[in-house]
């Protein structure tokens, strides 16, 4: 008779969920769980093979605290393995250092004094020294051969430097094969590079015999904002050549 019943519940059931299936509703997972816990509680409640009996209080608890204790561990052992794999994890965002801190002082400032530009760049058999700057609207101002102009509005400024070789011989200069770029900084918020002129004494491109014991006046031309020598206040300049760099605060 109980599995008449049984039977008979499962028919029923299979034939509304036959019937409803186009318009039955989604569940969620805590409702398919309840309804599967309750038609497992049906099948048991009929099956001659099962003693069917309301728990107790004190059962429910006991069985709560015992599922609880089960997973804790579980939770604990998770846990652990997130803290090992942070801890493990060089990389992790959190221990980054900021890029800011990691650039900032990678480059040294040197003060001009009597640097000599040549050994800072590797430059064989020569000195440079920084000697002053100027600022003017055309270079060379007398205008004899080849000379550079500034734009309307803006000026040049025109960096200065003493050449010097060997002193007890001659030396046959070239400069371009050095690949010298350079850039200035002034008032440490404005920047321009230098310009690759046709100037004779060019200080990127200059290529003549250095007498022994001779200096020779080169420069470097860069075109900026028109202002006075007086509006300058600090005046910076960064050097490359061939992979060696160095920057010098002028003024």
């Amino acid at each position: 008779m109980k599995k008449g019943k049984i039977l008979g519940l499962l028919a029923m059931s299979a034939v509304l969920l036959t019937g409803c299936v186009d318009s039955m509703p989604e569940l969620t997972t805590e409702q398919s769980e309840i309804i599967a816990e309750y038609a497992a509680g049906l099948l048991l409640k009929y099956s001659s093979n099962y003693n069917y009996k309301i728990a107790s209080e004190q059962e429910v608890s006991a069985a709560m605290a015992a599922r609880q204790e089960v997973s804790e561990p579980e939770t604990e052992e998770e846990t652990n393995t997130t803290q090992t794999e942070e801890e493990t994890n060089p990389n992790d965002s959190s221990s980054e250092t900021p890029a800011t801190e990691t650039e900032s002082g990678a480059e040294q400032v040197q003060i001009v004094a009597d640097l000599d530009f040549a050994a800072e760049l590797d430059i064989d058999d020569l000195i440079i020294r920084y000697q002053s700057f100027e600022l003017c609207s055309s270079y060379p101002q007398d205008n004899s051969g080849f000379s550079v102009s500034a734009a309307q509005g803006k000026k040049l400024l025109v960096i200065h430097f003493d050449l010097e070789g060997l002193p007890e011989e001659d030396i046959d200069c070239n400069l371009f094969d050095y690949d010298i770029k350079m850039r200035v900084n002034i008032n440490d918020s404005t920047s321009a590079t230098v310009l690759n002129t046709m100037i004779p004494n060019d200080l990127a491109s200059y290529m003549e015999v250095v007498h022994a014991g001779e200096i020779v006046d080169v420069v470097a031309v860069a075109e900026i904002n028109d202002m006075t020598e007086e509006e300058i206040q600090t005046l910076t300049l960064r050097a490359s050549a061939k992979g060696q760099t160095c920057t010098v605060k002028l003024k």
